[in-house]
């Protein structure tokens, strides 16, 4: 399996592997992950398939790469929707457009649906998953601190990592039987985790 640290280094590598990653995310969006096959993923990516098992051991290596570039593109639109300037004017605001930030990948990008719902479920990459939603909520609570005076307390921090959960779980709702989103769960999301997230606290 290729890891993140060891990518190839010549351009013409990189290339490769790119154009693989690229060739199995299309293929995904058509084609159920256990009938997807090496030699049919080499063909789609233009390559031999002695070059594809020189980067990649397998189609599961292959997905697992898939998806962690995909996690890595979900903490940069973390890291535009908060580190926008000026943000929204208000939290709702703001939970609405990362809402819609992350619908937008569900709708956009190819395979990524059929990923989310019927890929493998491989450990190591459940634990980057884990690793993105703390990433994501980081900066969900840096801006909510920053714009909308929450308190910078590990109370609002719980708060921020579980609301990007429930945040993922309402995706999940919403994009399960519907390829666009239910437009009424996308809107209520918002408003959900902002209620929670400036809750008062128990102990209040």
């Amino acid at each position: 399996m290729t890891d993140q640290a060891h990518r190839p280094q010549q351009q013409r590598s990189r290339e490769k592997v790119a154009r693989i990653l690229q060739a199995t995310a299309r293929l995904l969006e058509t084609t159920p992950y256990e009938e997807l096959g090496t030699k049919v993923i080499a063909a789609e990516a233009g390559v031999s398939i002695g070059v594809l098992y020189r980067y990649f051991a397998d189609k599961e290596a292959i997905v697992g790469d898939l998806i962690r570039d995909w996690l890595r593109k979900d903490v940069r639109i973390a890291e535009q929707v908060t580190e926008e300037q000026p943000l929204p004017d208000s939290s709702q605001e703001l939970l609405a457009k990362l809402v819609a930030a992350y619908a937008d990948r569900f709708r956009a990008q190819a395979g990524y649906r059929r990923v989310w719902f019927h890929g493998p479920r491989i450990a190591a990459v459940g634990a980057v998953g884990r690793q993105t939603d703390m990433d994501i909520a980081d900066r969900l609570h840096r801006a909510l601190v920053r714009g909308y005076a929450m308190p910078d307390t590990e109370l609002s921090r719980r708060r921020a990592r579980l609301a990007v959960v429930v945040g993922g779980g309402l995706l999940d709702l919403a994009f399960r039987e519907r390829p666009e989103g239910d437009p009424e769960i996308l809107a209520d999301a918002a408003l959900m985790m902002d209620r929670y997230l400036f809750a008062p606290s128990s102990d209040a």
